[in-house]
């Protein structure tokens, strides 16, 4: 038998640029996304679309966002099957409805949204129905549900002495020890696990946006030395383990300040609300939403730092909170974003009214 052996000069070269080829693909495979780049801005792009009532836009801004990370979070799917409902894209809407369960959101909170009578008049509702013990039961596999529980327990510790008898002014002692121990708690948990977001946790049946543990971050506040959060929680959004408006919240909590804006919205409510109807310079104060009064560097600092979390600029912000308030069929609102002043009077409703800006 015979071998024939011939030379090609460019098989070694074409070997080489193969395997940078591969290599590269690899690095790139391998690579995490950062959601502040990846993730978000595609998400804020689409709720701009769903407030101006392009939801087949909307939809597929959505459908990007999705594919460019390992998961989306729950109440962005959950606008997606809004969108897919009203658009008639029900074979969309199901798929994602399976990715919500997939989380731990409940069918029972699914029935109850009226946004989604259009899927649930679809024949693929039964079959998605049908299919939902055996994913529940996959969510439960699949999701660290003692963690839940131990964090779940930081908060009953934190509100234990609390609503005791007594209170803060008996226990400051007891709870001040309570709260060190439960950031060392949440810390190891955290060292151990990354930090606890929806892929680990799951969602509570519902479309939960701060987890109850959240308030052992709220209570390390900067008046009190507490434990900065701020590098934890910038992570935690790069990593698409916690929604970039609830970290800002929560560092706005740990400042004392209204850095990040998360609260972009005020009302002032009468503790007798006849008072407050009716003024001839103001009309009903009670339905009138006002904005903190910013300079243009305030603005633009505040817009900077949003910007590292992958948020929309204030301004877009308050649009979009303002549009949530009056259509709650998409989930866009976050309950922190208004604060409610609470008056003895008109004339101390007038004072604050004055020192601020009122929306049209």
């Amino acid at each position: 038998m015979q071998f024939t052996f011939s030379f090609n000069p460019f098989k070694p070269t074409a070997v080489i640029l193969c395997l940078l080829a591969l290599l590269s693909f690899s690095t790139q495979t391998l690579a995490k996304p950062d959601y502040t780049k990846d993730y978000h801005p595609h998400i804020n792009k689409a709720e701009r679309m769903v407030m101006a009532k392009d939801y087949e836009g909307a939809l597929g801004v959505y459908q990007q966002a999705f594919a460019a990370v390992p998961h989306g979070f729950a109440r962005d799917y959950y606008n997606a099957v809004v969108c897919a409902a009203f658009t008639g894209n029900e074979k969309q809407g199901i798929n994602y409805l399976e990715k919500l369960v997939e989380k731990g959101v409940s069918l029972e909170y699914l029935e109850q949204q009226e946004a989604l009578e259009p899927l649930r008049a679809h024949k693929g509702w039964k079959k998605f129905a049908k299919k939902y013990p055996k994913r529940r039961k996959a969510f439960r596999e699949n999701t660290n549900i003692d963690l839940r529980a131990d964090l779940d327990e930081l908060w009953a510790r934190d509100q234990f002495f609390r609503q005791a008898k007594g209170g803060l002014r008996v226990h400051a002692d007891t709870i001040r020890k309570i709260e060190a121990d439960n950031v060392k708690r949440l810390l190891a948990w955290i060292s151990k696990h990354g930090y606890p977001g929806e892929e680990l946790i799951g969602m509570p049946d519902t479309l939960e946006v701060l987890p109850r543990f959240s308030i052992v971050i709220q209570r390390q506040t900067t008046a009190r030395n507490g434990f900065d959060f701020k590098t934890v929680l910038t992570q935690a959004v790069q990593e698409g383990k916690l929604d970039p408006h609830a970290a800002a919240y929560l560092m706005d909590q740990q400042q004392g300040k209204n850095i990040y804006r998360s609260k972009v919205l005020a009302r002032v409510i009468c503790n007798k609300p006849e008072d407050c109807k009716d003024d001839e310079e103001f009309g009903d104060l009670s339905s009138r939403y006002l904005v903190q009064r910013m300079s243009e560097e305030e603005e633009a600092k505040a817009n900077e730092l949003r910007q590292e979390l992958g948020l929309e600029p204030v301004a877009d912000y308050r649009e979009k909170m303002r549009y949530a308030i009056k259509d709650d069929r998409f989930k866009l609102g976050y309950d922190w974003a208004v604060i409610n002043y609470k008056v003895p009077s008109k004339e101390a409703a007038k004072v604050l009214v004055e020192s601020m800006a009122i929306l049209d």
